[in-house]
């Protein structure tokens, strides 16, 4: 059986029409347990620290809101990580068009990362730079791929698009980084 349902119809509890589901066992508990990994995608993501509250606020109030469609404990995780990278990615779509219109700068880029040296928090900076001159969407696959190491295969899941499709957006922001650290 899948993981995943269609949430419950409005005005009908989710515990009523199916049992007891993974995630309403107790939701101050998943919380806990996976707001530090939300957090962390999402910082790696985004890249500022006042944008990362906002998406695991909203990564949990997604939760609340279907967490009758989480038949199974251990799809929770992919779940949250599905839904933080979407949620990032419209982030950074607003944060573009506000950078265009010029309501928004990189001054709040952080540049901090633990345990880096000087010249590595540098570097980060220089790519957070760069991505931020690529589509959200191609942002999102190199720092899926390359920050947080994952196989192209699941790049594409965890983005909702074609494996040939992450590959272009991956080359696309590539180029743009390699530019950026002065690789061209």
């Amino acid at each position: 059986m899948p993981p995943f349902r269609s949430p419950a119809p409005s005005g009908q509890s989710s515990s009523a029409s199916h049992g007891s589901s993974a995630a309403s066992e107790n939701i101050d508990a998943l919380v806990r347990t996976h707001s530090q990994y939300v957090a962390g995608l999402a910082y790696r993501l985004l890249g500022r620290d006042a944008d990362v509250d906002d998406v695991v606020q909203d990564v949990f109030v997604a939760l609340l809101r279907f967490q009758a469609t989480i038949r199974e404990l251990p799809a929770l995780r992919g779940w949250l990580a599905t839904t933080t990278v979407r949620l990032a990615k419209k982030r950074l779509r607003r944060r573009a068009l506000r950078e265009l219109l010029g309501f928004d700068d990189l001054e709040g880029v952080e540049s901090t990362a633990r345990g880096a040296t000087q010249d590595e928090h540098l570097a980060l900076l220089r790519i957070h730079r760069a991505l931020s001159r690529v589509p959200a969407s191609a942002r999102v696959v190199w720092l899926l791929r390359y920050v947080e190491q994952e196989r192209m295969e699941e790049v594409a899941r965890l983005c909702g698009c074609s494996l040939s499709t992450a590959k272009r957006r991956l080359e696309r922001a590539q180029v743009a980084v390699k530019r950026a650290l002065g690789h061209d």
